[in-house]
């Protein structure tokens, strides 16, 4: 294959501050063989390119605000794992965990040589095409790194070909549905793929509570509490809604209060 015929690599840019996106791309428009074909700012949009464009690489952020780089990676679902590059201002002992299973990280503030080093280790995975290996360490590296406890602020739900992004500060309740569960805002539901246990553990305690075996309520869209004659209580949201406060479960709700 000649020159003018060399497949390029395909190359999306993650980052929130404009000045590091428009250094990657100035120190990499004379790379013959690398297209960069998005600009992201913002861990949705990365999502969203990264499934549109399906990348061979992606330079990659990880301090972003909501969404950061590591839930962009939990969220790609596709055939084939992009190589990632980690940019980064983590400190040594994260660090550790990159040099473990990241292909490359780019420490933040980075020169021309040090890029240069990545790119050599792209251009080599690039022409391997280890996807196995790639996604086994940087799942590996999804455990390992030492990360703050962080409980999820949004969902994102695929449906009909479109992806939506759920702002768990506008649930009013979700409700278990076989191997999913329905996400009830006002008149409208989503559902997503995923156990109420899982589900649970995403959310901040502090805001929702398992009221029963199928059941979980935002906390601020409890409006009041009527016991019955059963012994159970039912649950009054705003929005008119009524659930049962199973027994099983009446010491979670009433220890919030």
């Amino acid at each position: 294959m000649g020159k003018d015929e060399m497949k390029k690599m395909q190359l999306i840019i993650v980052d929130d501050e404009p000045y590091a996106r428009k250094k990657i791309k100035t120190l990499i428009k004379d790379e013959i063989d690398i297209e960069i074909v998005a600009e992201c700012k913002n861990g949705r949009e990365a999502i969203l390119e990264i499934h549109k464009h399906q990348p061979d690489v992606v330079f990659l952020d990880i301090q972003m605000p909501e969404i950061d780089g590591f839930e962009v990676l939990k969220s790609i679902d596709l055939p084939h794992l992009p190589i990632v590059v980690f940019v980064t201002a983590f400190d040594e002992f994260a660090l550790n965990a990159f040099e473990a299973h990241a292909l490359d990280y780019l420490l933040k503030p980075f020169d021309s040589e040090r890029l240069q080093k990545t790119l050599e280790r792209v251009r080599n995975q690039f022409l391997l095409m280890e996807n196995d290996k790639t996604r086994a360490g940087i799942e590996t590296l999804l455990r390992d790194i030492p990360r703050r406890e962080k409980y999820v602020d949004r969902f994102m739900i695929r449906a009909a070909g479109e992806i939506y992004f759920i702002k768990v500060s506008d649930i009013d309740w979700i409700e278990a549905a076989g191997n999913y569960v329905e996400i009830h805002i006002g008149r409208k539901t989503h559902l997503l793929r995923e156990t109420m246990n899982n589900i649970e553990k995403r959310l901040d305690p502090d805001k929702f509570v398992r009221i029963h075996r199928s059941h979980i309520v935002h906390l601020e869209k409890i409006k009041k509490l009527q016991s019955d004659m059963h012994g159970d209580h039912i649950v009054h949201l705003h929005n008119g809604t009524m659930l049962t406060l199973t027994r099983t479960y009446r010491d979670n709700l009433l220890g919030k209060f």
